[in-house]
């Protein structure tokens, strides 16, 4: 059914943070960065797409899932507005871009159904529909499928058409699943994202990276301050696809190596392994949603320490981000290794590491209701 109901009353807390939301957007980012905080702010009055208090991941607050829809509107009137200005130079769009952008049009499509119409489609017509998505993606564009990502096993599975074809759909399905699936903090998947475009641009330089980085940035910014506004279904499956496709684009231009891309991406990424192996091993199903994530076992500890459940909320992501995304920013700005190095790998290995005795520790103390949700 459709989701409709008033989300929160507009107090002089909330105008507190609204003007810090704005100066910070303003100094960072001129005026693209105050008119976007004015419509993000403007989303969460409207009484549609709500996000309910106890389905997302550890929010205690209702919320707007229309920030992935948001996003690439902003994006589209960025570039819209920078080439009627003359500040952005148009060109015409590769084969690869407009493949790329349809797919992510698709999925963002896709999402934002469900952010609107509460469970319209199955997790399963999901998983079939993406599927379908990519493999049009693919047989389109077959350049994307990387002939060796440095794995013996692997390697020797791509060197066939047919397995190559099917382990990228299963990676590029695996991974937007991965993104939605870890989208459960302030800050933490959008952090993720922001991050990424940054490293896209500062390596490969365009304007689409340029743009997303920026937009992505402003909504990380308000998601983090406010805790009113999620990416929601649209955001994590359209900006997820985009991700996904772009880095495999990128790889196979030889831009970045695998190791470094998993590094870029380590927390979704070892969130949906780990997350997938305990619900097998526990005879659950993997579609339905629990709240035994890191994300959630370290927000249990962070909302003892502080009152607030934005802050506590917001901290929790941004500390995840640190710790995955964001030392692959710190790595690339010092140059610990090229970009195109298998040596980030050893990184990816520390990031394991750390995910697994925060897993443990963060499980301490902790009752058992706070395990898994019941649907």
């Amino acid at each position: 059914m459709l989701m409709f109901e008033k989300v929160f009353k507009f107090t002089t807390k909330d105008l507190t943070k609204l003007t810090l939301m704005i100066i910070i957007a303003t100094l960072l980012f001129g005026l693209p960065g105050l008119i976007m905080m004015l419509f993000l702010q403007w989303i969460t009055f409207q009484s549609y797409a709500l996000e309910s208090v106890d389905k997302h991941g550890i929010s205690q607050i209702s919320a707007s899932r229309l920030g992935g829809a948001a996003i690439f509107l902003s994006s589209l009137m960025m570039y819209i507005f920078g080439a009627y200005s003359g500040v952005i130079v148009t060109t015409n769009f590769s084969t690869a871009s407009i493949i790329i952008w349809l797919s992510a049009f698709f999925c963002m499509a896709l999402g934002l159904i469900d952010d609107l119409i509460n469970d319209f489609l199955s997790p399963r017509a999901r998983l079939i529909s993406i599927s379908l998505i990519f493999s049009l993606c693919l047989v389109f564009m077959p350049s994307l499928i990387p002939p060796k990502i440095g794995l013996i096993g692997l390697d020797f599975l791509l060197d066939n058409v047919l397995f190559g074809f099917i382990l990228t759909v299963v990676f590029c399905v695996g991974f937007i699943n991965a993104m939605n699936m870890a989208d459960g903090a302030n800050g933490l998947i959008p952090g993720t994202i922001t991050v990424a475009f940054i490293v896209f641009y500062m390596e490969a330089p365009s304007v689409t990276y340029a743009i997303l980085m920026t937009s992505c940035g402003l909504f990380t910014i308000f998601n983090i301050i406010s805790g009113r506004l999620f990416l929601g279904d649209a955001g994590a499956y359209g900006l997820g696809s985009l991700l996904a496709l772009n880095g495999l684009y990128l790889f196979s231009s030889g831009v970045f190596s695998a190791a470094f891309l998993a590094v870029l991406f380590a927390y979704p990424c070892i969130d949906i392994l780990v997350t997938v192996t305990r619900r097998r091993i526990h005879g659950r199903s993997v579609f339905l949603p629990d709240n035994d994530h890191l994300h959630n076992r370290i927000h249990f500890h962070c909302q003892r320490w502080f009152k607030s459940k934005t802050l506590s909320n917001s901290l929790t992501g941004v500390l995840i981000v640190f710790f995955s995304s964001g030392l692959a920013l710190l790595g690339f700005i010092m140059d610990w290794w090229p970009v195109t190095s298998n040596q980030w790998a050893w990184i990816f290995l520390v990031q394991c590491a750390i995910y697994l005795v925060a897993f443990v520790a963060g499980g301490l103390n902790r009752p058992s209701s706070q395990f898994v949700i019941s649907q």
